[in-house]
């Protein structure tokens, strides 16, 4: 035999013995105990709506998909923005009746209360000085008056607006709370021609906010400076 056929030879047998070799190596088991004890756990512990959190611990066990849960398995309230919002509107002297000046207002207010229906509504309402006098506290009274003008934004806004009426709290301020910045121009002002300190008694304030909820627990120094005085001076009556 030469020995060019002699390596010939050599080369098969070392192709045959590799070839052997291969194929014992991708040769799989016929169980495999590892994925069984998985598929046992799966079966015995279920994730009915699969969120994560096992059905033995899920409080909310029917939870939509793509919806984060809380280690309860209920869904978390993500707060994308806040809204903070006034509005002043002013009355006639003894009234109770807004004018309607405000009725495009009242559709932005509304507009805003709906693009963030987890904000709070404080209304709170006043009196001047000059309407306060026994004839008027005898025939209207001094607090049914303040009170009635807080209602009187509030109703516009649940009946007109379809605003909750829950997300709504009145307030009655009486005049404890004065506007004594006579520089102070309301745009409303220009409208109904009045520019003097007593017409800008006359109101009921709407404040709206995401993150205030209860007056009397003012936590941040801002919602402190805004919702100070009205806490300290002014009764919820609704």
């Amino acid at each position: 035999m030469s020995i060019k056929n002699h390596r010939t030879l050599l080369l098969l047998a070392a192709s045959i013995t590799l070839a052997g070799c291969q194929t014992t190596e991708i040769v799989l088991p016929k169980t495999t105990p590892q994925h069984q004890n998985i598929r046992t756990m799966q079966a015995d512990i279920p994730d009915s709506d699969g969120d994560g959190v096992l059905d033995d611990i899920d409080e909310c066990p029917e939870t939509p998909p793509n919806v984060v849960v809380d280690t309860k398995g209920c869904p978390i309230e993500v707060d994308v923005g806040g809204l903070e919002m006034e509005f002043n509107g002013f009355f006639p002297p003894m009234s109770s009746q807004l004018p309607d000046i405000y009725d495009a207002v009242f559709v932005k207010v509304a507009e805003s209360l709906n693009d963030y229906p987890k904000a709070n509504v404080f209304i709170f309402g006043h009196v001047a000085t000059n309407e306060i006098n026994e004839a008027a506290v005898a025939t209207l009274g001094f607090d049914s008056l303040s009170r009635n003008r807080a209602l009187s934004i509030k109703n516009t806004l649940v009946l007109q607006h379809d605003i909750d009426p829950k997300r709504i709290r009145t307030y009655e301020c009486s005049n404890k709370i004065l506007v004594t910045d006579t520089a102070f121009i309301d745009p409303s002002f220009e409208k109904l021609n009045v520019k003097n300190i007593e017409s800008k008694q006359r109101r009921a304030t709407l404040k709206a906010s995401s993150s205030v909820k209860d007056l009397s627990k003012l936590k941040y120094a801002g919602d402190i400076e805004s919702y100070g005085r009205y806490a300290k001076h002014c009764e919820p009556f609704e």
